[in-house]
């Protein structure tokens, strides 16, 4: 399928690599970043994740800095949070996808963060699939869905409950970040991440305006998949009818 115009554009508008002072982010302020969401201990049972205690200080950064912070910490994923556990990786992540205790991922769209950094944010959004989901989960097979751990539910349940693309689906230029997003998962060579993209389609894919585009991909990531990996052929169909949980 040819590339548009504004989907060529896009993919230019992120050159790599990403560093703090490429975005004239403070260095000490992403570490520290960093720390606050993934240097946490893991809960034990019937304890609750760090980021649900009311007396937990708020990490101090301004809407540009949240967007600048999640677009290093995608960027350098793999090589960042190579120190952290899966699930400290998944806890960490968790709240970043999440606004039910917090508001990181709604940062990007204060009417403070220019669209081009919000764009930014996006095109280096694929290299967290690739560089860190992608190589802790590429030893895991599953039944979709099934996982219990923090890792495999940031992974799996990222666009069912991060606000984010919902809230500017109506902007072009997002929808068209999105649909290049998860024409890049698809092509990650990690059955999870292809779930987590098939499950994205399913929930928001109708949301992108591309229904013919859309079906092609999707068929064309089925001829791909093993012969013997019917359920995720059958989850790829699924997800193309925004018939997904």
């Amino acid at each position: 399928m040819k590339q548009t115009a504004r989907e060529k554009r896009l993919a230019r508008q992120a050159p790599l690599p990403v560093t703090p002072g490429s975005l004239g982010l403070d260095a000490t302020l992403y570490a520290d970043a960093v720390r606050y969401l993934f240097d946490r201990p893991v809960p034990g049972k019937k304890e609750q994740e760090w980021y649900w205690d009311m007396d937990e200080p708020e990490f101090e950064a301004t809407p540009l800095q949240w967007t600048h912070i999640q677009t290093v910490l995608f960027a350098n994923a793999g090589t960042d949070l190579a120190p952290y556990s899966d699930e400290q990786v998944g806890m960490g992540l968790t709240h970043v996808m999440s606004n039910n205790a917090g508001d990181i991922p709604l940062q990007v769209l204060d009417s403070s963060v220019p669209l081009a950094d919000a764009m930014r944010m996006m095109q280096a959004f694929p290299r967290l699939w690739s560089d860190c989901f992608a190589p802790r989960m590429a030893h895991v097979y599953q039944t979709i869905g099934s996982g219990s751990d923090r890792l495999h539910f940031a992974c799996y349940m990222w666009f069912d409950v991060w606000p984010t693309f919902w809230n500017v689906r109506h902007i072009p230029e997002w929808r068209d970040a999105m649909w290049q997003l998860f024409c890049q998962m698809l092509e990650v060579p990690c059955r999870d991440v292809q779930v987590s993209a098939l499950h994205g389609i399913g929930h928001e894919g109708h949301a992108l305006l591309r229904p013919r585009e859309l079906q092609e991909r999707v068929e064309q990531f089925i001829r791909g998949v093993p012969a013997h990996d019917e359920e995720l052929k059958n989850y790829a169909r699924a997800a193309a009818r925004g018939m997904v949980q």
